[in-house]
């Protein structure tokens, strides 16, 4: 296929007309009509060069370097669908429209609102018709035929535009009036610019708007959500199914609810009657009628909603699309909640032509370009754009208010004084209601409707971030018992009023949230109130007291539960931090970070919750256990391990001696001595014996993590692979319903299957396990299975298998500032990459090991030595190469690691053959090999072998 025509491009857009009736029409013959249509299309278009860019359904959608073939092609194609014989009652007639511009190629189609004037002027048209832009009519020579039809109002197109029809020889060149908005019977504004994105949701209020039992169609949203732009559009798609007109009434201006029907009247043309009330006019002249009446903003007149019912039942044609803030509470209406636009992901790198496809992202670039016409999103302002809209809420008025200010702050800059969004969100256009034309204004409309006690209670509300439960909301919000059990109808008033969300936590309890925009107003009003001091005290000390005891429940119940919690208070649990780091408030930071440091190591949170730690045992004047015990474990996670943490630990946990801290304490003395400085078997011990702390107090969490500890062990620690994967059953036997303990039998059994040639089980396994500790959260966890899934692959003679996963692995752990595991990742991967031959970035992954190890780190600091060994022996630095791999070996003889020995003699040994000093390389094979055998890693003892084999067959005789 031809590559996608670029720069000046004819855009043709054609449907069936009537399709749905063709098809009720010829029933199951469809399918054939619907395919000849296709097939006679294609070839006119292929004939003149068309690039087909959809054909989906009934539609063509078709892209021509030059006008003159667009506007030949579709002759051609209406003249071949006029000449063919169709069956019966089935003739297909289709409608063209062609336009031209420069719209942007993305991805293998087009983008722009080149794309959008296209498909709007051919659905002005006719069956059998061909209508032209003036753009296209410009491009186009004397003999192609054109009528000019004049200047006509478009849907979703600013201004007027001139539209032209290509007469074709020998076929119908009248028909009826085109099917624009100036031959309908509506007073629709016309829109001052394009409208961005929505489709589902117009297509949701569509067919709603169409179903017999639904005659009132609410929308509702917060202030500047879009619902009158989103009115607009639905009324313009569905103004041909109402035969007495679609009429738009701005209630804006109105106070008084009795207006309301006046104000109707009045749009509609009608005129006081003598001896006639208003409404009775008003209900008179819609009786028989087949109207749709969009009534924009009721939330200021809802007193008046008893007057539409009263329409509604007296006129069975009549429909009503009202946008208000709050629902109007009638027996048959339909309340749908207008969304924010979609907004990038920030937690995913942000790629140009990824985020360009966001609604809000799209909306931003629309209305920018409008201020700088030569803006874009680029690889340089790409995470700007994407946290602005991010930041404004996707709310379509912030991101309208905010874009036309890159014509003087680029959006880094604009991106940085976010932080006074209510103060820069001004200066809309001058033609808008006053509260439209800020931020700050739109708000301050729904405020201002609210009760008195209502204001008091969404004022207080703010202080929470990212939401809170009725709970939270009662310790926090009612200290002075103003609202009692009412304040649980103040939430929902709040709700319905579209100041205040709710949506389900992780277990199903309902959280009521604000969007931050409208959050930093009800800050401001609780900060002028003199309320904000006392109020960001409550919040810290409930979060300190939630988390504290979601910390209790997690130690016998529901770990992943305790996670996803946590993650639901998360951000409200930053703002506690913050508080209390502010005013120095030393105890609740201290019970804040004792409470979460379980959270923050397995989540991955590792610097923030250091840092946390920290701060609070400086704060806090005391040393308790716990706080010891998270403060170390982040440290190891840091890539600093000081046994003498671990130890000063352990004997404050003695002092209190919980078996809760004793399990924890003792894991830790485990991790230190093992996972640190490879000296397995004092570990095993410490395992032990936090292990039967753990049993004996019922702590799942810490059970399975002894577990974890004693089953890692089995891989580089002297057990047998037998002897190991034997523990590994016997654990699993013993897991019972604990997935945990499941996910780690699989995890590690995987290295030990390979070390007996089970390749195939050993995926299976490590997948299955990886996948388990996932779903459960431990994203640490989950993460470092990498280094599994390496030992599998180099076990296979595969390594080069294990680089994707490794990659991610050590992405996913760099980000969380995590060093102690992502040392070892990135040795491994500094292996892989030498193993496929690229040694420049293997030996950047082995620089990223050196810097990430901790000095004591005995397998990080063995396997950067070895990777950069054999990479200076591959680039000729013999001697270098030589004396890190010995050192490597050395370092390894005090530990019982007993695989991490011999590989890194394998490696030795490969680093002597490069220098030809073959009986060299044969004693340190010859030693590995009896290290593997130990193991009973019985793979790398064959490959060990045949390495030896190859050397004393190349070796001369003595």
């Amino acid at each position: 296929m031809a590559d996608l025509p670029s720069g000046t491009v004819t855009l043709l857009f054609s449907d069936i007309e009537g399709s749905t009736r063709v098809l009720q029409r010829s029933g199951d013959a469809y399918a054939g009509l619907l395919a000849e249509h296709r097939r006679l299309l294609s070839e006119a278009f292929e004939r003149y060069r068309g690039y087909v860019l959809d054909s989906e359904g009934d539609a063509f959608f078709v892209a021509f370097s030059s006008a003159n073939d667009a506007a030949s092609a579709a002759a051609e194609a209406q003249r071949a669908l006029a000449g063919h014989e169709w069956p019966g009652e089935g003739e297909i007639r289709v409608r063209m429209g062609l336009h031209t511009g420069e719209p942007r190629p993305v991805d293998g189609r087009y983008v722009g609102l080149d794309v959008h004037h296209a498909a709007r002027v051919m659905a002005a048209g006719h069956g059998g018709q061909v209508l032209v832009s003036e753009s296209t009519r410009a491009l186009l020579d004397e003999r192609i035929r054109l009528r000019d039809l004049g200047s006509h109002r478009l849907k979703d197109l600013s201004g007027t535009q001139r539209l032209f029809q290509l007469d074709v020889e020998g076929l119908p060149t009248e028909f009826p009036p085109l099917k624009t908005l100036d031959n309908r019977i509506t007073n629709l504004p016309t829109p001052p610019n394009a409208f961005i994105g929505r489709t589902r949701e117009l297509a949701d209020t569509q067919a709603l708007l169409q179903r017999d039992d639904v005659r009132l169609l609410t929308l509702i949203g917060t202030g500047g959500t879009g619902k009158t732009r989103l009115a607009l559009q639905l009324a313009a798609d569905v103004v041909d199914q109402f035969n007495h007109g679609v009429f738009f009434v701005s209630l804006a201006p109105v106070r008084d609810w009795e207006l309301v029907a006046a104000t109707i009247a009045r749009t509609l043309g009608l005129r006081e009657q003598p001896g006639e009330t208003v409404l009775e006019t008003l209900t008179e002249y819609v009786r028989d009628r087949e109207l749709l009446l969009v009534l924009d903003n009721f939330e200021q007149v809802l007193a008046a909603a008893p007057t539409l019912a009263g329409l509604l039942l007296s006129a069975p044609g009549l429909r009503l699309l009202v946008t208000s803030r709050t629902p109007l509470r009638l027996r048959g209406e339909r309340a749908y909640r207008v969304p924010q636009l979609d907004v990038p992901d920030l937690r995913r790198p942000a790629v140009a032509a990824e985020v360009a496809e966001y609604e809000s992202v799209r909306l931003f670039v629309e209305r920018a370009q409008a201020a700088a016409v030569d803006f874009t999103v680029s690889d340089e302002n790409v995470e700007a754009v994407a946290e602005i809209c991010v930041r404004l809420d996707g709310l379509p008025l912030a991101i309208e208010l905010a874009a036309p200010r890159v014509r003087t702050l680029p959006p880094p800059a604009l991106l940085r004084r976010l932080d006074q969004r209510l103060t820069l969100l001004t200066g809309g256009a001058q033609d808008l209601d006053e509260r439209q034309r800020t931020l700050r204004g739109t708000i301050e409309w729904s405020y201002d409707l609210l009760l008195a006690k209502e204001k008091t209670l969404f004022a207080r509300l703010g202080v929470f971030v990212g939401g809170c439960r009725l709970g939270a909301a009662e310790a926090v919000c009612d200290p002075d018992g103003l609202f009692g059990s009412e304040l649980l109808d103040g939430l929902d008033s709040l709700v319905q009023k579209s100041l205040l969300r709710q949506r389900a936590d992780s277990d199903g309890e309902p959280r009521f949230w604000m969007l931050e925009t409208i959050r930093d107003f009800a800050v401001e009003l609780l900060d002028s109130s003199g309320e904000v001091g006392d109020a960001c005290a409550r919040h810290a000390a409930w979060t300190a007291e939630a988390a504290e005891r979601l910390d209790v429940e997690s130690r016998t119940g529901d770990h992943p539960a305790f996670l996803a919690r946590v993650d639901d208070e998360y951000a409200n649990v930053r703002e506690a931090i913050a508080w209390a780091r502010k005013t120095r408030d030393g105890e609740t930071l201290l019970r804040l970070a004792t409470a979460l440091w379980g959270f923050w190591s397995m989540r991955g949170y590792v610097a923030e919750g250091r840092r946390a730690l920290e701060d609070a045992l400086e704060l806090g004047g005391r040393r308790p256990a716990r706080a010891l015990l998270g403060l170390c474990t982040l440290r190891v996670m840091s890539g600093e391990s000081r046994l003498e943490d671990a130890e000063e630990a352990l004997r404050a946990a003695e002092e209190v001696g919980d078996d809760f801290s004793l399990a924890q304490a003792w894991n830790l003395l485990g991790r230190m001595q093992g996972g640190v400085f490879g000296s397995m078997g004092p570990a095993e011990g410490a395992w032990r014996q936090a292990l039967s702390f753990a049993e004996r107090g019922g702590y799942a969490a810490e059970k399975a993590e002894s577990i974890g500890w004693l089953l890692l062990s089995t891989i580089f620690g002297p057990l047998s692979a037998v002897d190991g994967i034997a523990r590994s059953k016997e654990f699993q036997e013993l897991a019972g319903d604990d997935p945990t303990i499941e996910a780690w039998c699989c995890v590690e059994r995987s290295v030990l299957e390979a070390m007996r040639g089970e390749f195939g089980l050993a995926r299976e396994l490590l997948a299955d396990g990886t996948h388990a500790l996932a779903d459960l959260g431990l994203n640490v966890w989950a993460a470092n299975t990498a280094q599994e899934a390496f030992l599998i692959e180099s076990l296979a003679g595969t390594p080069e298998a294990a680089t994707d996963v490794l990659r991610g692995s050590y992405a996913t752990l760099d980000q969380m500032g995590e060093r102690g595991f992502s040392s070892t990742i990135a040795g491994f991967l500094a292996q892989a990459l030498y193993a496929q031959g690229d040694y420049q970035e293997a030996g950047r992954f082995s620089r990223a090991s050196q810097v990430a190890a901790a000095p004591g780190d005995v397998i990080s600091q063995m396997l950067w030595r070895t990777s950069r060994a054999k990479i200076l022996a591959r680039q000729g630095d013999l001697k270098q190469a030589e004396a890190l791999a010995r050192e490597a070996v050395r370092m390894g003889e005090p530990t019982d690691l007993v695989n991490t020995r011999a590989d890194a003699l394998s490696d030795l040994a490969e680093v002597l053959a490069v220098a030809s000093r073959r009986e060299e390389a044969l004693v340190a094979l010859e030693e590995a090999a009896r290290l593997y055998e130990q193991k009973g890693n019985l793979t790398a003892l064959q490959r060990a072998r045949s390495a030896a084999g190859e050397l004393a067959v190349a070796s001369p005789p003595a």
